[in-house]
């Protein structure tokens, strides 16, 4: 059985992993064979039930479709944007996001700040932006971080109304964080994301479900959402009630439902939270995942978890973000790239033969006092060939020079 915790040096304490050489050599005679690594890595099934304990069960409900658009929170409507492309969508997608800690006391005292305020061109430039949610958004009477545990914490409900105001749709669930508090603020954090018309993947408060993609229609694109995590903090996962209402990195899980996706959406993506933080370049266990889970045919995946980004690769022409790093999160131990990274912006058009990615840029922030800010000049160059470094790892792209808008166009590497 294998499960993945807390991975990192500052970790360690609660779980070692294996190091990168024992990998090696189980995964030795996996890596032909990709379609069954990943179900050799979980070490579980979908619905993974103990002996002597019974499954919940729930009567499945039709997938979840929501409203692009968040609820209005202004009392005078925005200025109309410049006039779109109807046939070109835009998707911004952000790493991590922690509305707890200090982030949440700011909160609690002021429930209209926002951090991602000075994101607000880039995040405008979009039609669909989605984030990976690193904290519950849950009542706890004003704690926003353990005071047993700092690796537990929680953003108050008003996290859920900074996501709106910043027009995020679509936030990430699947994380080792989903469960801090406890099942109660699980079920809260959906409940609040629901009040402020933000919708959530990887995570379902029925039962056996949260495999399911989220569906979300954006000027006439069907998008499919898959959300899941190969990290869990509270011990083996396959023996915790979260199993139920998390969806794992579970290969099997997804086979048929991405196929599904694909017949009836125009964009397929798979938000993946695993891998060990802090480190450039991706373990092996990720590679193995993100390698079978690449071959469903996803049009992007989005990694994060890392707290620091890692490079891009591609497969069959579609772009895997290894991690974004961090968007609205703290500084750690000192390290530059827990607060200097970029989001991803993908376009796609829309033509005779379908929907194609046209376009992938990383736009490139910096993370000031939790508070994101796009970069000076001489920050995006040593981002930029960063960048580069880092994606030689994954198979290499490249990485261009910033345009108007501040992002680095990226394309597959010559062959």
């Amino acid at each position: 059985m294998f499960w993945a915790s807390r991975l990192g040096a500052r970790h360690n304490r609660v779980v070692k992993p294996l190091s990168e050489s024992v990998w090696r050599v189980l995964l030795a005679g996996l890596l032909s064979t990709p379609l069954t690594a990943p179900v050799l890595l979980t070490g579980c099934s979908e619905s993974p039930t103990p002996r002597g304990e019974s499954s919940p069960r729930a009567e499945p409900p039709p997938e979840p479709t929501v409203a692009a658009t968040a609820v209005e929170t202004e009392p005078e409507p925005p200025e109309p944007g410049p006039e779109r492309d109807p046939d070109e969508l835009v998707i911004f997608a952000g790493g991590d996001v922690d509305l707890g800690r200090v982030v949440g006391q700011r909160l609690l005292k002021n429930p209209n700040y926002d951090p991602l305020a000075r994101l607000k061109p880039l995040l405008e430039s979009a039609d669909f932006r989605m984030v990976n949610l690193e904290s519950q958004l849950s009542d706890q009477g004003g704690e926003t971080v353990s005071r047993k545990n700092p690796l537990i914490f929680t953003g108050p409900p008003a996290g859920a109304d900074v996501l709106a105001r910043s027009n995020i749709q679509l936030v990430s669930l699947a994380n080792n964080h989903a469960w801090d508090y406890g099942e109660g603020a699980f079920k809260q954090t959906l409940g609040n994301l629901r009040r402020a018309n933000v919708a959530f993947a990887g995570a379902s408060d029925v039962p056996n479900t949260q495999y399911r993609p989220t569906t979300i229609e954006v000027s006439g694109f069907k998008i499919a959402v898959f959300a899941v995590t190969h990290i869990w903090n509270q011990g083996p996962f396959n023996e915790h009630r979260g199993r139920y209402f998390v969806a794992w990195a579970n290969y099997p899980a997804l086979i048929k439902r991405v196929a599904r996706a694909k017949k009836t959406h125009d964009i397929v993506l798979l938000n993946y939270h695993g891998d060990a933080e802090y480190l450039e370049k991706p373990m092996e266990w990720t590679r193995v995942f993100l390698r079978a889970a690449s071959k469903l045919g996803f049009d992007a995946i989005i990694g994060h978890h890392p707290h620091v980004p890692h490079g891009v690769g591609w497969r069959a022409g579609a772009p895997v973000f290894y991690s974004l790093g961090n968007l609205v999160f703290r500084e750690y131990g000192g390290i530059k790239w827990t607060q200097h990274s970029f989001a991803a912006r993908l376009t796609f058009r829309r033509a005779e033969g379908g929907v194609a990615l046209a376009t992938t840029e990383a736009c490139p922030y910096v993370i000031e006092d939790y508070e994101p800010r796009s970069m000076a000049a001489e920050d995006v160059s040593s981002l930029r060939q960063h960048l580069l470094k880092l994606s030689k790892h994954v198979g290499g792209s490249n990485v261009g020079e910033a345009n108007a808008r501040g992002c680095m166009p990226l394309t597959p590497p010559s062959r």
